[in-house]
């Protein structure tokens, strides 16, 4: 999606042989005078993030990503020879501009993504005018959200880093009735409006990489009431960006502004019913059914049903109103949506179709999509990015 080439499972911007980096489109942002940066609700070196800013053999080397995407060179605070800190091909130079999400050490212990090296450099340099302004997650401060936003507008932040997180490294899950969230970590759409904050300093423009991650997390655990608070959180951030694009006061309109929504892969496998296909929607999602959700026996891994003789087991005439039936990524044709100045006929981009979808296109598309948005007359331009 970011350099429009295949290669390996687990690459992160490599050859499938290891031989030669792929150029990706924040690099070509950066070299025609855009900011760059990249926000996420999970670790800030995950897949995703890690392929907008980084170059590794292995997307599990979370520190070297992390290095690479904060000071371009991906030993900056650790051997090659260390664990996480591995695969890297040279360095990005210049790192992206800000970089905010989650993978906290202090919450998140022993994790492979951010370790205490990198936050005590980040630290000890967050004063110095040529170094990013650094905030992170304080414990009994419910305002980061506001010490975020506040950073952002400051006259001396000319680059920032923002860690945040909790004990699984995602910003801790919000629920679909809104709670969960914890006032400690900022909400993804106070990240997106930060990062355009100091991005929007630079007068040709920016690209940004909004990623609601912690979703992908959610349906790995077969949880909808965690899935709908994730995509409310997302759809608050998406909101937050058009209205920016919006405000008469913004330098951004839909002539000079292009927003791309979609996804990576779909995980869980999420279905009506055990045995139905993914093209029928899903029963009624209310309050009550999602207290009903639990693991199921044998037809699917978990799903939410009427279990009246609740022996675990879906039955024969009891109500099923959704299930799951994997735990991993699947093949399932995500939804991509294009709004402001799309640069590329949509019917450019199509691969084929889908008895039941209709069009769809490849992945690599949409690099093509942002590649073809950085022309001379695109001034900003802003993708979102779910899983």
């Amino acid at each position: 999606m970011f350099s429009g080439k295949k290669t390996s499972n687990g690459r992160i911007n490599i050859s499938p042989d290891g031989s030669m980096r792929y150029e990706t489109i924040s690099e070509q942002a950066h070299q025609v005078g855009l900011a760059v940066g990249a926000v996420t609700s999970v670790p800030i070196s995950h897949a995703t993030p890690g392929a907008w800013m980084a170059h590794n053999d292995s997307r599990q080397n979370g520190y070297a990503i992390a290095n690479e995407g904060i000071w371009g060179d991906p030993n900056t605070t650790g051997d090659a020879n260390l664990p996480y800190y591995g695969g890297g091909h040279g360095n990005t130079l210049p790192p992206i501009d800000v970089l905010i999400g989650g993978g906290h050490p202090a919450w998140y212990l022993n994790n492979p993504y951010v370790d205490e090296s990198i936050v005590q450099k980040l630290r000890s340099e967050s004063d110095q005018t040529d170094k990013p302004r650094f905030i992170e997650r304080i414990a009994g401060s419910p305002d980061g959200g506001l010490r975020l936003l506040s950073l952002s507008t400051d006259s001396m932040t000319k680059k920032l880093v923002g860690l945040f997180g909790g004990e699984t490294g995602n910003l801790e899950y919000r629920l679909a009735d809104g709670s969960g969230a914890n006032p400690e970590n900022p909400s993804l759409a106070q990240m997106t409006m930060a990062a355009i904050n100091l991005l929007n300093q630079n007068p040709k423009g920016f690209v940004l990489l909004v990623e609601g991650g912690a979703i992908d997390f959610a349906s790995h655990h077969n949880n909808l009431d965690q899935v709908i608070g994730e995509v409310i959180d997302f759809n608050e951030a998406i909101q937050a960006a058009v209205e920016w694009v919006e405000d008469a006061q913004s330098p951004a309109t839909w002539e000079n502004t292009l927003i791309v929504v979609t996804a990576d892969h779909e995980t869980g496998y999420l279905t009506q019913a055990p045995g139905v296909y993914p093209d029928h929607p899903l029963g009624e999602v209310s309050p009550r059914t999602l207290q009903l959700e639990k693991g199921c026996l044998t037809t699917c891994l978990r799903a939410s049903w009427e279990d009246t003789n609740e022996n675990s087991e879906i039955d024969l005439g009891e109500t099923v109103y959704w299930a799951w039936n994997s735990t991993y990524h699947t093949n399932s044709l995500v939804p991509v949506y294009f709004h402001g100045r799309v640069p590329l006929s949509y019917s450019l981009l199509v691969t084929g179709v889908d008895p039941v979808r209709g069009e769809y296109i490849d992945n690599t598309a949409i690099y093509r999509l942002l590649n073809a948005a950085l022309s001379p007359q695109t001034l900003l331009y802003l993708p979102l990015v779910t899983r």
